[in-house]
């Protein structure tokens, strides 16, 4: 059975442009020439995905996005607006209504065809997780007291990598809940998150409400994002931390936890469940005395030293403190350092692709890869899974050419 589609807009020429675009991939095709003959049609044939008008009178196309999302019939369809109105607001507008992607008139044909498929693809992806399969995962948190060190970019990298290298979904969990990053990183609009999630007793979530609000990458990150607005995160608890997390930890192999710099009991409630933490500093002063505050606060908390990992990462270019200087300032080893990136850092973050999926054979890609093998579960080393990807290839590959230098 073909998929069906909505269409609205208050131009009968439109609709049978946008119509007749995608008539051409099989999809049944169904109009609307407002919000409210969209919202009566919707009840006797709920389409798989709709694409909406902005200038419509009565009701804009950002109104009648939110009243779709409210309708459980349609509340986890693909949205696409679709306008003449090109400004950055107008795209923000369209995402904080709901809309999953933007598309600015005039367009070429072959694009929009291409953005109906992607999302397709995603929503078929998203209802096809398995929630009654039960694993053993592995949480990794990355935290840092200090802001600026980098700790979403390592993030983001780590949970795409090891979706490459393993073949299967990661899930990255957002906690900086005033000012998360994570989804714009991988450039996914923010139709969901935490905020979602806050609005119901932690005691009630189960896997089914978590995969209605976790938002799905083309790599497999499956990305549990921080809520649009500061005051959204007031609902959410500890107790909503450790449920979320427990719930993932069981469905997921990995789960990266994307922390804020402070130790707030949201942030503790991932830092005591994290199997690894990475903490991460820079050769700067600040940055240092942050990390000694940090490892001094997780020693009054009994966690393991072994359990924390020093992550030094170079983000600006010329001299800082040197190695030595920094471990006998932290009486610690640094486990690894991350080499200064310049611009392939920049462009990973203003094309919101991580530097492991933009250019994985590229020094920075390859080595933020090799580190996310370097902190999987040590039974996917010894038997790696039949789901195993490309990256696991590249990652011998380089080990095997490590190897023969040695």
């Amino acid at each position: 059975m073909s998929e069906r589609i909505l269409i609205v807009d208050d131009t009968e020429l439109n609709l049978k442009m946008v119509g007749s675009i995608l008539l051409k991939d099989g999809y049944e095709i169904i109009t609307a020439r407002n919000g409210i003959e969209a919202l009566e049609v919707i009840k006797s044939k709920p389409p798989a995905l709709a694409i909406l008008d902005v200038m419509m009178p009565d009701m804009d196309g950002y109104t009648l996005c939110e009243r779709l999302r409210q309708i459980p019939s349609t509340a986890k369809i693909p949205i696409i607006i679709l306008t003449a109105l090109s400004g950055v607001e107008d795209k923000i507008k369209a995402f904080d209504s709901g809309a999953d992607d933007f598309l600015a008139k005039p367009f070429e044909s072959q694009e929009l065809r291409a953005r109906v498929k992607v999302l397709l693809r995603r929503f078929s992806e998203r209802e096809s997780v398995q929630t009654n399969e039960e694993v053993s995962g592995k949480v990794i948190a990355v935290f840092s007291l200090r802001g600026g060190i980098g700790v979403s970019m390592l993030s983001s990298n780590l949970a795409a990598s090891l979706s490459q290298i393993w073949g299967t979904p990661t899930a990255l969990v957002d906690l900086a809940f005033m000012n998360g990053q994570s989804a714009l990183l991988l450039d996914l609009p923010l139709r969901n998150s935490w905020a979602d999630l806050g609005r119901s007793p932690a005691k009630e979530m189960d896997m089914d409400l978590i995969n209605s609000v976790l938002l799905h990458h083309d790599s497999g990150v499956h990305v549990l994002a921080s809520p649009r607005r500061p005051q959204e995160a007031e609902v959410i608890t500890a107790d909503h931390v450790q449920s979320a997390i427990g719930l993932l930890r069981a469905h997921y192999h990995y789960i990266i936890l994307d922390l804020p710099h402070d130790f707030s009991e949201t942030t503790l409630a991932g830092l005591d469940m994290a199997d690894q933490i990475l903490l991460m500093l820079s050769p700067e002063t600040a940055s240092v005395r942050c990390a000694a505050n940090a490892l001094e606060t997780f020693g009054q908390l009994h966690y393991p030293p072994d359990r924390t990992t020093l992550i030094l990462n170079w983000p600006f270019k010329g001299k800082g403190l040197p190695r030595a200087g920094i471990e006998g300032a932290l009486k610690r080893e640094l486990g690894v350092v991350i080499p200064y990136a310049g611009e392939a850092v920049v462009s990973s973050i203003l094309y919101g692709k991580p530097s492991a999926l933009q250019m994985p054979l590229d020094p920075l890609g390859a080595f933020l890869e090799d580190l996310a093998y370097l902190y999987s579960k040590e039974d996917h080393k010894q038997n790696p899974p039949e789901s195993a990807g490309e990256g696991l290839k590249r990652v011998k590959v380089r080990a095997q050419a490590r190897q023969e230098k040695s």
